[in-house]
Order: structure tokens, then C-alpha cells, then sequence
């Protein structure tokens, strides 16, 4: 057992609900190839802290290494909930969502997660990405202008929106 295992369970100890320790203690599990060990620290860490949603959040990502996608799916979707002010949590449970083949309900997620984070441009570029690919042209090329306004000058964001622009033509007979 290293230094940094054993100050981590140290931690947990004095206080189980320390999520810090937990997230990290799995994180060092998870490069030990031991996310089974992983998942029991975060478990017994969401029983003290419930409302804690960083460790909803890292539950998922050990339950998808494990996959689990069904569990995963609900521990982001917790974490989402928690905590609406990261963006990031959005995203992650929307991926996953849409990994399921849920792809209307994770364009449904990061429209909600767009509303209160208007900027993020993970949200917008997955927003461009799943609308263009379940054939929503005219949605993706709106997301995309969106995008091109947060960041002028960004060239790959012009050629999308110019590709995007020449697809929704041809789509309405132009």
C-alpha cells in the first residue's frame, strides 16, 4: 500500500463524507486497474454525503469502466441534478445518454444545460454534433452560428457553419 493510499483511507476515516479523499482513493484504484475497489470507496462515500455531487459524477465514471451503463447513467444523471451549475456534468450525463442511443433525450439535456450555460461550448459543439447526425440540419446550423458568434475568427467553426448552410440547402431543394 502506498503513502498516498493510506493518508487517503486515513482521511476517510476522521470523515467518511470527505469526498476529496474518496475521489481521489478511486481515481488511484482506477490506475491500479482496481475500479471495483473504486466503486465500494465512492458508494460508501455517497451514503455519508448524498448530496454530494462530484461523487455521483466519479460513481458514473467507474460504473461506465466497469459497464455498468444503466447505473452510470443514473449516478450522472444525479450529479447533473446536484449541482446545475456545472456545465460539465451536463455534458458527461448527456454523452452518456446519447452513447445508450438516447439520442433525443441528450439533445433534451443540453438544451436544458445550454439555458443556463449559454457559453459552454462543450454543450453547443455536442449539440451541433447529435442534431446534424439524427438529421436536425436546421438546429445544428442554428447551434453552429451560435458557436461561430462566441468565437470569431475560428476557423474550423466557419467551415462547419458554411457545410452546415450548403446541407440545409440542399435538404429544402435549394
Amino acid at each position: 500500500m502506498d503513502w498516498s493510499q493510506c493518508e487517503y483511507k486515513a482521511a476517510l476515516r476522521l470523515s467518511p463524507q470527505f469526498a476529496p479523499a474518496a475521489i481521489n482513493l478511486a481515481d488511484l484504484y482506477r490506475q491500479l486497474g482496481r475500479d471495483g475497489e473504486g466503486e465500494s470507496v465512492l458508494r460508501t462515500a455517497v451514503e455519508a454525503a448524498a448530496g454530494d455531487a462530484g461523487l455521483h459524477h466519479a460513481l458514473g465514471l467507474v460504473l461506465t469502466r466497469l459497464k455498468r451503463s444503466d447505473d452510470a447513467i443514473a449516478e450522472f444523471h444525479r450529479a447533473a441534478d446536484l449541482d446545475t451549475d456545472r456545465a460539465r456534468y451536463t455534458y458527461v450525463y448527456a454523452v452518456a445518454l446519447h452513447s445508450l442511443g438516447r439520442g433525443a433525450e441528450a439533445i433534451t439535456v443540453l438544451e436544458q444545460g445550454l439555458a443556463k450555460h449559454p457559453q459552454d461550448r462543450d454543450i453547443l459543439l455536442a449539440l451541433i454534433t447529435f442534431n446534424r447526425d439524427a438529421g436536425y440540419l436546421d438546429a445544428a446550423l442554428e447551434y453552429a452560428q451560435r458557436m461561430a458568434g462566441l468565437t470569431p475568427g475560428d476557423r474550423e467553426i466557419a467551415d462547419l457553419v458554411e457545410t452546415l448552410q450548403t446541407l440545409v440547402r440542399k435538404s429544402h431543394g435549394q
